[in-house]
């Protein structure tokens, strides 16, 4: 069975390395680190317990029809090696609305006495809306005249290996080309949604027995779009408040804190300020929310 699942893991993941991407469509989160099995399912089930996150996030805070993002995701891990999650993400800017559902499943091989690789495949699809009587073109335009739909069928893969001091992630939440615009007769091209590839990874340094510090790199590539770098850190104190920052290379920086509500619920809360020229059109950044909870 193990060989079984490696081949078909070394298979997909070939794929998902041939294909090419040609722009970047992929919401964004701050605190992804919290919420990890969203961008790569082989995190799914990788807890000793059952794990229900929700996020909420407002992107450039005071522009109308700016990006709103939603996600819930749930997983387990079912018996000794296998995992599961279930994510729902809803992402609405100016004319688009997209949901995306997708089910992931996870299996563990344990190498060592502290170390574990995670093989994981994510399959779902993403219902795309297009309300192009929103855009307010001048005139009677027929090409804004009626709304677009599609459903988009995903696939993605991804790696993750981790111990008490390290953790390495390798993924692509979905590597099959997906369509967000088309028109029939006289009408522009098709806005083609393609694979975005994550790779990163953090180290853990116990300070004392209650302060753990994790710097955190990712890289996020798309072909079409300019490479993303991550650069961060966080401050662990007593497990219950994690604060820290994080640098996006050319785009943002961020703070964010994560603290204990009451037992197994924490919230999460992040603030980005863009350090680009966008920030000349609106200096009120982005926020961002995560409920985690983790049953017993």
């Amino acid at each position: 069975m193990k060989r079984s699942i490696i081949t078909l893991f070394v298979i997909t993941f070939s794929l998902l390395m041939n294909n090419k991407a040609q722009a970047q469509q992929d919401p964004n989160f701050t605190l992804y680190n919290f919420n990890m099995n969203i961008i790569n399912p082989a995190f799914a089930g990788n807890k000793d317990t059952p794990e229900l996150n929700m996020v909420y996030r407002s992107q450039y805070i005071g522009i109308d029809d700016a990006p709103r993002t939603v996600a819930l995701a749930y997983s387990r891990a079912l018996g000794s090696n296998l995992g599961i999650g279930v994510s729902l993400i809803n992402d609405r800017v100016f004319v688009l609305n997209e949901t995306d559902v997708a089910i992931d499943i996870s299996y563990k091989i344990q190498t060592s006495d502290e170390t574990n690789i995670y093989f994981g495949l994510k399959a779902g699809g993403g219902f795309v809306n297009i309300d192009l009587t929103k855009s307010n073109a001048p005139g009677n335009d027929p090409l804004f005249t009626q709304n677009q739909s599609f459903f988009n069928p995903h696939i993605g893969a991804g790696l993750n290996i981790q111990n008490e001091k390290f953790n390495i992630s390798i993924s692509a939440p979905n590597f099959l080309n997906g369509k967000r615009y088309e028109k029939q007769g006289n009408a522009p091209s098709a806005a083609v949604e393609n694979m975005h590839f994550y790779i990163g990874g953090s180290y853990n340094f116990n300070l004392t027995d209650n302060l753990l510090l994790t710097p955190r790199f990712m890289m996020r590539t798309v072909e079409g779009a300019p490479t993303s770098y991550d650069v961060g850190s966080s401050l662990e104190i007593n497990n219950k408040i994690t604060a820290g920052a994080n640098y996006r290379v050319e785009e943002m920086v961020s703070i964010y804190g994560l603290f204990n509500v009451i037992d197994n619920l924490k919230l999460g809360v992040a603030y980005d300020m863009v350090t680009t020229d966008v920030n000349l059109v609106n200096d009120n950044g982005s926020l961002e929310f995560i409920l985690k909870y983790q049953f017993k």
